[in-house]
């Protein structure tokens, strides 16, 4: 905003964005205008909305950058970054944003640092074909879960090495199995079966060892693989509308796996998620709100509603429901 609109938030909130120091909510409280100069603004800190950017090439031990400004203190900000707040929570601490936010980064990271494992584990297996005097660097062995293959009469099951035991049958989750010594992601069919991408069948033998990526428990990875195909359609095409991909959550709250952890027996399921996305200085909220009915004797009723919500503003409605569901 220009000096002449800034005089007419004098008093009220507004917002201060740094591309690298990031995005923080305030009260303006004065300006500075000096002739022949950009004006100044008097800004009191209240909440904090983005943590600043990391220097990822910083070698120091202590290379994070924190906050420039602190909750309740005033500063003399630049005109240019300061805009028009909008509607806010003027509820929430300073405190309270500052966890909100340091839990996105600490997602984000994670999230990056999975990624990065991924690809540089390929690379090794790459190079490995080519120069089979390379030895595999198995550092990233820390994001598996390892477990055995069982089998009593028709029940197969694995356990881990802490004896907990696991089901196959019906099991979720994706595994990878040893394959002429390469990881091969499957999932269970039958019988020690397990069936890779391609829709080939591999016999796991009684006491061989598969592992699990532990991104699978991550609330948003069991959120995205409970949602049925033309639910998570809906939901994909509502994040390209808004630019954003899968790679851009920061935070999700899932508790829809929160209650089915919570009951055994219950067949109703009925609430709300809430999934946040970051791209650059683009915030986009995600309400997801879902029914469940689980029935024995026939099919299940789902209902899912995607409400889209960015930071400026755009708004977005899709939703998805059986043909039973009302």
């Amino acid at each position: 905003m220009n000096r002449k609109e800034a005089n007419n938030y004098i008093g009220k909130h507004i917002r201060v964005v740094d591309p690298l120091l990031g995005s923080y909510l305030g009260e303006l409280i004065d300006i500075i205008a000096e002739p022949k100069k950009p004006w100044r603004g008097k800004v009191t800190i209240i909440a904090i909305e983005q943590y600043p950017v990391q220097n990822l090439t910083d070698e120091k031990e202590h290379a994070l950058t924190r906050p420039p400004f602190t909750s309740g203190q005033t500063y003399e900000v630049a005109g240019s970054k300061i805009e028009p707040a909008g509607d806010i929570d003027t509820q929430t601490s300073y405190h309270e944003s500052l966890v909100h936010v340091l839990l996105n980064e600490v997602t984000h990271f994670q999230q990056e640092k999975n990624k990065i494992a991924r690809v540089l584990h390929e690379l090794q297996l790459e190079l490995q074909k080519v120069d089979s005097t390379y030895e595999l660097d198995e550092s990233e062995e820390t994001d598996f879960q390892y477990y055995t293959v069982f089998k009593e009469d028709d029940f197969a099951y694995i356990i881990d090495e802490n004896n907990n035991q696991v089901p196959l049958n019906d099991c979720p989750f994706d595994f990878q199995i040893r394959v002429k010594g390469r990881w091969v992601t499957v999932h269970y069919d039958e019988d020690l079966y397990f069936v890779d991408n391609k829709q080939k069948s591999h016999l796991v033998k009684e006491g061989s060892q598969i592992r699990l990526n532990k991104d699978q428990f991550d609330p948003y990875h069991i959120f995205v693989n409970e949602l049925e195909k033309p639910a998570l359609d809906s939901l994909n095409n509502g994040l390209q509308k808004f630019q954003m991909t899968h790679d851009d959550c920061v935070n999700c709250h899932n508790t829809l796996l929160n209650q089915y952890l919570a009951s055994e027996d219950e067949k109703n399921f009925k609430g709300v998620n809430f999934i946040s996305y970051q791209k650059g200085t683009d915030t986009l909220l995600v309400q997801h709100h879902y029914e469940r009915e689980i029935n024995d004797d026939g099919e299940d009723i789902t209902y899912d509603r995607f409400e889209f919500t960015n930071s400026k503003g755009k708004r977005l409605l899709m939703t998805y429901t059986t043909e039973n569901s009302k």
